[in-house]
């Protein structure tokens, strides 16, 4: 019997053995190991209802008076810091140079997040647990390089500053929601105590993107108003002759036109030209359509469309000694500093004071009579980790292309329809003597005189009588049939003075109906005024930057809205019968 072959076979078979054996301990190695590093703890009951409330001092979210969140990016080592507070009755963001916010409800909002926020259990009562749970308060002078778990900070505050609440929210908890709860689980604990709690809440209303704290639609217009589109399409330059710095114009065409709603179409109303070498005093060339040209409707009302979703993405406070209607106080051109801040941004000032931009301008005027002038300055960039975290959180973060606007807003009576206002009638035989006279009183007066003259005037008729040719009684009967009676006197005076009475009451009619045209029209003179006030309120602080994208839709030049008239399709000739 041989015995060789089964050692030899147990030989060959223990290596595959062994490597079986380590690969399962391996597993099971690593499994206990990622046991281990989870979060993990054994939930503590709270004692009462009022042990779960994280933040008892907090119980009216009207209280609020200030929020700041710090977030910290991971990726960039970063921290953004984020405040919005109420300072003279006015919400502000003092991390955007108090640029007005629309915070109201926003930070009633976060504030009620934390309103009655209960734990829902104790997850650790360690400080050495706090990376694990991401909570580690996100403080310059307490982070390390290469630091991992750091958290965002919630602070709110009272109109006093005293502070109801203050928050790190850490990672997110997997583990399923309670039921009937539709947020998420965090990790969380208290600023300046160790304990970490498991609670349910809604981060997304500590958000610390700028567009969520603001009016972000710049302009507010409607894009069916636009009336008339003016484009000036010129460009400037700042070069220093013998120390000083000049600006000089560059102007290429200038370009009116007009939106008819009714026929819902556009038309070219002014078109001027400027010679190649022509400078701001350049006499230009007036054109009009030529053959086998026409206005491209559709660039047009792309340019409508963009002004109405208009956004703005980032802000910059203007240097003082600006006015609203963009003129520099006469000391502002002698400001290095406020001309290079001016410069850096794409705007230079003229010897007049009117402030202009390099890339030219586009007036838009509105059926409310309000126009606004759009002033395109020089490119530049947002940090997009900066200004948005849910771009940072995705792992979008760096640079987007942008560009800076200068907005003001002017009011043109010319926008808006005159009324149509009616002439008024005249009164008939106005300025004469339109007095009635009374036929009775002027019989009664006739009668009175009688007796004295009757005797007289019978003797002298029946001479005249005597006398008279047949030819003269005709005349005189045919004269007294011609004179009005009493009754007929009466009756003419009724009726001229009900015909005047009818003319005055039109004459009135006309007057009212006038007088209300006159008043919407001034009421509409006086609202588009006041809406300009109110706008150039919000513009005039302000540089305002928006997407490189939008910028191209809204920064169009002659060659953008002329195009070559489309040539007719050619016509087919009929089918032969039968085909």
């Amino acid at each position: 019997m041989n015995m060789d072959h089964p050692v030899e076979s147990t030989a060959r078979t223990n290596p595959a053995l062994k490597r079986t054996t380590l690969f399962v301990v391996a597993g099971v190695l690593l499994l206990a190991l990622g046991w281990w590093v989870q979060p993990r703890f054994k939930p503590a009951e709270v004692k009462s209802a009022e042990e779960r409330v994280l933040f008892p001092e907090l119980t009216d979210a009207q209280k609020a008076a200030s929020l700041e969140i710090i977030r910290y990016d991971e990726d960039l080592a970063a921290l953004y810091p984020f405040k919005v507070v109420k300072t003279g009755g006015v919400w502000v963001l003092p991390s955007h140079q108090n640029y007005p916010a629309d915070a109201k409800d926003h930070l009633a909002a976060a504030a009620t997040e934390l309103v009655d926020l209960k734990a829902l259990d104790v997850v650790s009562t360690s400080a050495l647990d706090h990376e694990t749970y991401g909570v580690i308060e996100p403080d310059q002078e307490k982070i390390e390089p290469g630091m991992t778990g750091i958290g965002s900070l919630v602070e709110i505050r009272d109109a006093s500053g005293s502070k109801l609440a203050r928050l790190v929210i850490g990672k997110e908890d997997k583990q399923p929601a309670p039921a009937g709860g539709g947020r998420l689980l965090r990790f969380v604990r208290r600023a300046g105590q160790d304990p970490v709690y498991r609670v349910e809440i809604d981060t997304s209303k500590f958000t610390t993107k700028f567009g969520d704290w603001i009016e972000k639609d710049l302009l507010k217009l409607t894009p069916w108003d636009v009336r008339q589109v003016e484009i000036d399409d010129y460009t400037l330059a700042a070069v220093e002759v013998a120390g000083r710095m000049e600006v000089r114009m560059k102007r290429n065409e200038r370009l009116e036109l007009a939106y008819n709603d009714k026929e819902s179409s556009w038309t070219l109303t002014t078109m001027e030209v400027f010679p190649e070498q022509g400078g701001a005093d350049a006499k230009p060339e007036v054109r009009s359509l030529q053959e086998g040209e026409e206005v491209d409707s559709t660039s047009l009302n792309d340019l409508r469309n963009a002004l109405g979703d208009l956004q703005i993405i980032e802000v910059s406070r203007k240097p003082s000694g600006l006015s609203a209607d963009l003129r520099a106080e006469e000391s502002f051109t002698g400001d290095r500093e406020a001309v290079t801040s001016l410069q850096q941004r794409g705007f230079l000032p003229l010897p007049s004071g009117e402030i202009l931009s390099t890339e030219g301008q586009t007036v838009i005027g509105m059926k409310d009579g309000v126009e606004y002038v759009l002033r395109f300055g020089a490119g530049t960039t947002v940090d997009k980790a900066g200004s948005d975290e849910a771009a940072a959180d995705a792992g979008l973060g760096g640079e987007t292309s942008a560009r800076y606007l200068l907005v003001m807003s002017r009011f043109n009576e010319n926008l808006l329809e005159k009324p149509d206002l009616a002439e008024v009638p005249a009164l008939p035989e106005e300025g004469q003597d339109t007095a009635v006279v009374d036929p009775e009183a002027e019989a009664d007066s006739e009668d009175a005189a009688e007796p004295e003259q009757s005797s007289a005037a019978e003797a002298e008729k029946a001479g005249a009588e005597s006398e008279a040719t047949p030819a003269d009684k005709e005349s005189q009967e045919n004269e007294a049939a011609a004179e009005p009676t009493a009754a007929e006197l009466l009756k003419q005076a009724d009726e001229a003075e009900a015909a005047m009475q009818k003319a005055i009451e039109a004459r009135r009619r006309v007057e009212r109906e006038n007088r209300r045209l006159q008043e919407a029209y001034d009421e509409k003179v006086a609202t588009g005024q006041k809406r300009v006030r109110e706008l150039n309120a919000r513009f005039a602080d302000w540089y305002y930057i928006v997407s490189e994208e939008e910028f191209n839709k809204i920064h169009l030049s002659g060659k953008s809205v002329i195009k070559a008239v489309a040539a007719p399709a050619e016509e087919q000739p009929p089918a032969a019968p039968g085909n």
